[in-house]
């Protein structure tokens, strides 16, 4: 196998050691599959990703090949407000660490794009209201009231809300959704810089499910912004954040004047005006005191009998949420004439079908081969045959 150790120095460029790693984590290469597709020795890609040693024009060529990145990526870095911070994974035991790596990068891309658009378009302003919460201290009550204060914040009532990415896009949170191709991922958030971003995943396709995703990363944002997660401290900041997403879903004031019945019938009802899983509904009346242990025991076992556990009624009768911002800020860029398509691609360096999937853009926007025409103003009379 080639190691590259040998290899003569070159008088141009040498590509980034730092962008090579990140190419190789964004698809999702572990350091020994990836020396596999480019026939390498697994110490080779370290030295190549540690600036030890720089890869052969041929080895290049195959890194380009498999990561898929032009070679601007691997020869400049973008603008960027920071690396990503604790961002927060719910399945540390189930997830394989390639996985994780290849969704940060995917985050940190995020922040490039919005860091891009920042120069030109006043993006909405980080909006979250200021309170203390100490993860290791914080109870029930403080989680619901947090909920509660966020509301008022938002100016959101105590209702159904009907639209959770509109109001967190409008707040300065960047939403990203795509393909995770990992079925122990839902959703993940992180800080970079000052911007809070979250990425859903695609294949969440029920509406309350991904509601409930929302609500729950919204938890981590507002609740752990500072907490490194760690296998001593997830189960603890998960059960905050679900409490939180529960909270500020359904507030402990309306939503418990409303449950008048145990019944699955009548929790579809309920589902149909608050957008929320029945199972969801049915631990926050339990916690909420509304429903005994034996109620929300049975309640689950008609759920069960009834083959409704994991896909319930309803649940295609809400839309999942869909990211509008960082598409919008590109297309402005493009049809005002602020910056062109080349311009994007030289800015960030990435391919440009990996910008077009962060962002929500469709496929082919951002193609530069794309001949625009029109219609004439005016058009000649019609011949007569």
């Amino acid at each position: 196998m080639d190691t590259d150790r040998t290899a003569p120095a070159s008088a141009g460029a040498k590509p980034i050691p730092e962008r090579i790693r990140e190419a190789r984590e964004a698809r999702g290469f572990s350091g020994e599959a990836f020396a596999d597709a480019i026939g390498v020795t697994r110490q080779a890609v370290a030295q190549f990703e540690t600036g030890q040693a720089s890869p052969s024009g041929e080895t290049m060529s195959k890194i380009i090949a498999e990561t898929g990145q032009p070679i601007s990526f691997f020869t400049c870095t973008p603008p960027r407000a920071g690396e990503p911070r604790a961002p927060f994974f719910r399945s540390l035991k189930r997830m394989e660490q390639h996985h994780r790596r290849r969704i940060v990068r995917r985050m940190q891309w995020a922040g490039d794009i919005g860091t891009l658009l920042e120069r030109f378009i006043d993006l909405p302003t980080v909006n979250f209201p200021s309170f203390e919460f100490e993860a290791e201290r914080g109870d029930n009550d403080d989680i619901e009231c947090a909920a509660e204060r966020l509301r008022d914040h938002w100016g959101l009532g105590r209702g159904p809300i009907r639209n959770l990415a509109a109001n967190m896009e409008a707040n300065g949170i960047l939403l990203v959704r795509e393909p995770v191709r990992c079925q122990d991922m839902d959703a993940v958030s992180c800080w970079i810089g000052g911007r809070p971003i979250v990425l859903l995943s695609e294949e969440v396709t029920g509406g309350p499910r991904d509601l409930f995703n929302l609500a729950h990363e919204l938890a981590h944002l507002i609740l752990h912004p500072d907490v490194e997660v760690s296998s001593s401290n997830l189960d603890m900041i998960e059960k905050q954040a679900n409490r939180f997403a529960s909270a500020f879903l359904l507030p402990r004031e309306t939503f418990s004047r409303e449950v008048l019945g145990s019944s699955i019938a009548y929790f579809k009802t309920l589902k149909a005006r608050w957008g929320v899983s029945i199972a969801s509904m049915a631990y926050r009346s339990r916690d909420l005191g509304i429903l005994s242990e034996n109620q929300f025991s049975y309640l689950f076992r008609q759920m069960n009998s009834q083959r409704i556990r994991k896909v319930e009624p309803l649940d295609d009768a809400f839309p999942v949420n869909r990211p509008t911002v960082l598409a919008e800020g590109l297309r402005m860029l493009v049809e005002h004439g602020v910056y062109t398509r080349a311009q994007i691609e030289a800015s960030l360096g990435l391919n440009l079908r990996d910008v077009e999937g962060i962002a929500g853009l469709t496929e082919g926007y951002l193609d530069q081969r794309v001949v625009p025409i029109r219609l004439r103003s005016s058009f000649p009379p019609a011949s007569m045959g």
